[in-house]
């Protein structure tokens, strides 16, 4: 059993509010099944996006995605929400440190890009995930001074 406070407080949940997918603190998910089967479903044509919010996210597989598929692959925007790979992973609070200064570094534009609800990953990483707000922080500087 999970408190509902941990549930409505992650970025999965507000994406899946957001498109009519409700959650009753009853009895689970319903109208469109199960939030990962949602996800899985929802995410199936932003494939990068799919990953970056995938709980094991590592470096190792941001930069294996980005050598098969090309660096222009973190550009791509989501339809629904107008977020990139960098706001998803933002939002993953599983994503570690490295892996989000990874993506950051390939195009370092992309944290300043709001998505339809005028967020930036900045922002995104501020709320959801502190130590990639910090990833990012650190790579600006590092980037400033070089």
């Amino acid at each position: 059993k999970v408190d509902k406070w941990i549930i409505s407080d992650t970025a999965i949940y507000q994406i899946a509010a957001n498109t009519g997918v409700e959650y009753d603190y009853h009895g689970g998910i319903h109208e469109d099944g199960l939030v990962n089967e949602w996800l899985i479903h929802h995410m199936d044509e932003v494939p990068f996006h799919k990953l970056c919010y995938d709980l094991s996210i590592t470096t190792k597989h941001i930069n294996d995605y980005l050598t098969r598929n090309g660096d222009d692959a973190a550009l791509q925007i989501d339809t629904i929400h107008g977020m990139t790979p960098l706001h998803m992973l933002t939002m993953n609070p599983h994503a570690q440190a490295d892996a989000i200064a990874a993506l950051f570094n390939v195009n370092k534009q992309d944290v300043f890009c709001t998505d339809h609800h005028e967020n930036t990953p900045l922002e995104n990483a501020r709320e959801y995930n502190v130590g990639g707000l910090i990833g990012i922080i650190s790579s600006l500087c590092s980037h400033r001074n070089s």
